[in-house]
């Protein structure tokens, strides 16, 4: 029997689901599982439609410990892709970003195991807050106005990487993880702590604290559907982007 919680949650799915195209019933699905409470939540809630789970663990550093993929085994055929991911990321010859270079080379490894396996997408588990997040970590330090889609074609639209929690603040999936008992594994990476998306995550409930009357996040959120282009400005170099930017992943993977 579901939850309140959980009823709430598989709403705001079904209007992703229903806004975007995500999937289809029946249509064989792919998550992309981290061990986190989000990725767990996304697993568990997408179990409860009518789809065909499947999910993938890329494994960062063979030398830790994997406790949760029996949890992920009761919803979905699980498959664990083992990689050298930790070692790359913390080379002494490295590039100085060890977090994106991590989530470009796991990002990389799911697609890959997904079009080798005939999967067409891959569902993340981000949420309303990643969206934010992303979109205020590339106007700093990109100088761009992009942030994470609900559906991404890749390949010419061959292929997409899917949101279904796009919709969903992330304390709602704290707590959902919680109530669902999930064995979510907590964030061991030692850069973590020294991220920008964390200083971001940080700056973002500092304001919060300072104006308790509104939702921070969500007013940003929001934002992205209030798009007043008269107070725009145009510059002499204003570029579009869409048609510079190529796909990151080559066709033949």
């Amino acid at each position: 029997m579901p939850t309140k919680l959980e009823k709430i949650l598989l709403a705001y799915i079904r209007e992703a689901n229903q806004n975007w195209n995500l999937f289809q019933e029946g249509e064989k699905v792919l998550v992309g599982i981290s061990g986190g409470k989000d990725s767990m939540s996304l697993l568990t809630l997408l179990s409860r439609f009518p789809v065909e789970l499947h999910a993938v663990y890329v494994h960062l550093n063979p030398d830790s410990p994997v406790h949760f993929l029996d949890y992920c085994r009761q919803y979905a055929t699980v498959y664990r892709v083992d990689t050298d991911i930790y070692k790359k990321v913390f080379a002494p010859d490295a590039e100085k970003n060890p977090c994106f270079i991590c989530m470009r080379l796991r990002r990389k490894a799911v697609v890959s195991f997904a079009i080798e396996n005939g999967f067409n997408k891959v569902f993340f588990g981000h949420h309303k807050h990643d969206v934010v997040e992303t979109f205020l970590l590339n106007q700093i330090y990109s100088r761009e106005i992009s942030t994470m889609l609900p559906r991404q074609p890749l390949f010419d639209g061959q292929f997409h990487i899917c949101r279904p929690l796009y919709l969903i603040p992330e304390p709602l999936l704290k707590t959902y993880a919680g109530e669902q008992n999930c064995p979510a594994v907590s964030e061991s990476c030692p850069a973590a702590e020294h991220s920008r998306r964390k200083q971001v995550r940080e700056w973002l409930t500092n304001i919060q604290e300072l104006n308790p009357r509104i939702d921070i996040v969500d007013n940003i959120f929001s934002s992205l559907k209030r798009i007043n282009r008269p107070f725009i400005p145009v510059f002499p170099d204003t570029q579009d982007l869409t048609e510079i930017r190529k796909p990151k992943y080559k066709k033949s993977l």
